[in-house]
């Protein structure tokens, strides 16, 4: 990937990107394959489970009105991978319904740049199949074959964007800061008119401050030798590694008991939804969000009050 954004020739990165852009908007991207060319050769890699994907996404809905910092991110340059989509197919109004799969970050100065990401044959089949409510007609084999062509990496840009630090981004800006007590039509309710672009940088903030949490566990895993070997080839500069990332076993959380409420106590289960709570941090003199995933109270095999809300804990 680092290599076709860094190539000059007309099927490489900086001219893909410019394609179809006007003047200005065109040098703009040919500048920034180059930028992105350097700093994907020094991102760490993540890689997210499927489980942790779908925590992220529910997290991302439920995102409070928060103002990102720098040490929320968990390295200054990245790129992150969910095993799961993080915005559903998306038909009417928009290009392309490809969902988006990746992001890519550099943090600089006092803001976080970003990159979104769809999968090449998500992206080439939503292409090719056009829509003719917008006017979109499909395209022929040969139209197809040119767009493979031009984009030979696995995946393809399709949102850029940057994040600020220490101000709280535009599409949080009316969220309260304390979405607990909200019920979870509501949050979505609130989502329902977001762009493929926010759903996914929410799921992007989410997916950051899980990475520093203890319900989430994190290891290095390294390539194949022969992948090793081959990486070293192309570039001795090169990691050979990714990090992932993942839920840790949901254990039950113990349950106590409000003043006078022993008998619903010693009886029945109850589900507690996924919520953020508000965590004090010396280290910055300040509040974080902390999430607190989906889990039951009360003793075990006890009936529950509620079945119906067992179902958003077994979605995970």
């Amino acid at each position: 990937m680092a290599a076709w954004l860094a190539d000059p020739g007309p099927l490489g990165g900086p001219a893909t990107w410019a394609f179809g852009h006007e003047p200005r908007i065109a040098a703009d991207e040919r500048r920034a394959a180059g930028t992105w060319a350097t700093t994907l050769r020094t991102a760490d890699l993540f890689y997210v489970s499927a489980g942790m994907s779908r925590t992220a996404v529910s997290a991302g809905v439920a995102l409070p009105s928060y103002r990102l910092h720098e040490e929320d991110v968990p390295s200054p340059r990245g790129l992150l991978m969910w095993e799961e989509p993080v915005t559903p197919v998306h038909h009417g109004g928009e290009l392309t319904g490809a969902p988006l799969i990746a992001a890519s970050w550099a943090t600089l100065q006092n803001r976080v740049y970003l990159r979104l990401w769809t999968s090449r044959e998500h992206w080439i089949t939503s292409m090719a199949e056009g829509d003719p409510k917008l006017g979109l007609r499909s395209l022929s084999v040969a139209e197809t074959r040119a767009l493979r062509l031009r984009h030979p990496q696995p995946i393809v840009c399709m949102f850029a964007g940057f994040l600020p630090f220490r101000k709280t981004p535009g599409w949080l800006a009316a969220t309260p800061s304390d979405t607990s007590s909200m019920s979870w039509a509501e949050l979505e309710d609130r989502c329902l008119a977001a762009s493929r672009q926010e759903l996914a940088e929410r799921a992007l903030i989410a997916s950051w401050l899980l990475i520093g949490q203890t319900i989430v566990r994190e290891e290095e895993v390294r390539a194949p030798k022969a992948a090793t070997k081959h990486l070293a080839r192309l570039d001795p500069n090169l990691l050979a590694s990714v990090r992932y990332v993942y839920l840790r076993h949901r254990r039950r959380a113990p349950a106590r008991p409000a003043a006078g409420d022993q008998r619903r106590y010693d009886r029945y289960q109850w589900v507690v939804g996924g919520h953020w709570r508000d965590h004090w941090f010396p280290s910055r003199q300040a509040t974080r969000p902390l999430w607190i995933d989906d889990h039951l109270k009360g003793p075990e095999g006890a009936p529950l009050l509620d079945p119906a809300k067992l179902v958003r804990v077994l979605r995970h």
